[in-house]
């Protein structure tokens, strides 16, 4: 039976429609971890569920059907029973769930590859899982260990750099001509997926006021509240300010603003220029609009006036196409990062079986009294010298008796993840990874 396990689906093996029933909003989530940490046929469990992937990281402790026992408590806390097959999931163990889960904390297995947001969900997948008590060493160590991965592709690679969707590429080109958003007002006109995705990415970016302009104002306010009452890339006590209008505010709000950012599903242009190209004449200062929406949502005449910069959604295609080229040539270097980290991560798992660290344990023992015995030896005969070597010799074989009793029970009896706490536990007392490291080779 392997010692860890990832079973899940994602965009790569699933459509969209499936996916959805398989999505679990973090309440869920938490309901699905409490139920497993109620049984005994996951040691640790850990649920990534995201709008690309759900994914349950799980040490087994029986040889029950894993993937049927996690549906079942999907369709527990949803409900109903998610229509998927199980042809559609895809199943690593050992040394392929490592190498799983740190291609996904690096992005390479996500949609876009390179998207920031992946690390920070499977840090909040690892929070929910810490809460509910369904990890224990292993899972620990390997979603840390996950963390750092990720960080080094995000450091020491490309793969990240630039924008990689419409909505974020329009927030980097406002912030690569203004320098800095801090203090800029911004008008989001519409308050769909990609404006509230523009909006987070400004928000990120340091904008401190958001006016919202949508056909429905109660959508438009409910984005305006939500993301008032977000701290994205902010101190916990900061707070954005942000406003609903409806769409024939547009004209006053217009002249006050810094940056537009439009993505409506109008089909006809929202920002006409019998509606704005006196406003936009006589105002004063600069504005950069952004039109990110298809059809276009901007009069292109607009862009003509001495004083309104005008970009569309093929200037931000080109940027997104360019940034996504130079992320593809650094897949090769983040996949070598994973490699190694999986090489690594292996070799620490290995050090943390019973076996090697008995023998360890028998070893730094057997150096101390070695050192002693050079140490003071030469104040005995050599009778009474011998007598010393077999009084400290007896003295270690005592002190080694209930640690080593203890890691050849677990070894046999004990569950993957109590061998592997108890293990890491001796190893840390008698400083056993500093002497390891000391060996050749």
């Amino acid at each position: 039976m392997a010692e860890l396990s990832v079973i899940g689906i994602s965009h790569q093996t699933a459509p969209v429609e499936v996916r959805e029933g398989l999505a679990l909003a973090s309440d869920e989530a938490a309901r699905v971890l409490a139920g497993i940490r109620a049984e005994n046929v996951f040691d640790e469990a850990l649920l990534l569920s995201t709008c690309n992937r759900t994914e349950v990281y799980f040490v087994p402790r029986t040889e029950a059907d894993p993937l049927a026992y996690f549906l079942d408590h999907v369709a527990r806390v949803k409900g109903v029973r998610p229509a998927a097959g199980a042809d559609i999931f895809y199943r690593r163990d050992d040394a392929d769930a490592v190498r799983h889960l740190f291609r996904v904390a690096a992005s390479l297995e996500s949609q876009i590859v390179g998207e920031h947001e992946i690390l920070g969900q499977v840090k909040d997948a690892y929070h929910l899982a810490v809460e509910a008590r369904t990890t224990s060493a292993l899972l620990n160590k390997l979603t840390h260990w996950a963390f750092r991965v990720g960080k080094r592709v995000r450091t020491e690679t490309d793969l990240g750099a630039g924008s990689a969707s419409v909505a974020a590429a329009a927030v980097d080109l406002a912030r690569h001509i203004f320098s800095s958003l801090e203090g800029k007002t911004v008008l989001l006109v519409g308050a769909g997926q990609t404006a509230e995705a523009a909006a987070r990415a400004l928000l990120a970016s340091g904008a401190d006021h958001l006016i919202v302009a949508n056909r429905t104002l109660h959508r438009a306010q409910q984005l305006a509240y939500d993301l008032a009452h977000e701290t994205i890339g902010r101190a916990a006590t900061e707070r954005a300010a942000a406003e609903a209008v409806g769409l024939d505010a547009i004209p006053e709000t217009i002249a006050k603003v810094d940056l537009v950012i439009t993505s409506t599903a109008a089909g006809q242009a929202v920002l006409t220029w019998p509606d704005l190209a006196e406003v936009l004449r006589t105002r004063r200062g600069a504005v950069l609009i952004i039109d990110i929406a298809v059809p276009r949502d901007v009069d292109a005449r607009l862009g003509s006036l001495d004083n309104v910069y005008l970009y569309n959604i093929d200037d931000l295609d080109r940027l997104v196409r360019r940034n996504l080229e130079r992320r593809r040539q650094d897949i090769p270097k983040a996949e070598a990062i994973v490699e190694y980290e999986v090489g690594r991560f292996g070799r620490w798992l290995a050090s943390r079986q019973a076996a090697p660290t008995i023998r360890l344990l028998q070893q730094h023992l057997a150096t101390i009294q070695k050192k002693h015995i050079d140490r003071y030896g030469k104040q005995f005969s050599q009778a009474d010298r011998t007598q010393l070597e077999q009084f400290t010799q007896a003295m270690c074989k005592q002190i080694l008796h209930t640690p080593l009793a203890l890691l050849k029970e677990l070894s046999a009896d004990a569950a993957p993840s109590e061998r592997l706490a108890a293990v890491d536990l001796v190893r840390r007392l008698f400083d056993l990874d500093a002497l390891e490291d000391e060996q050749p080779g």
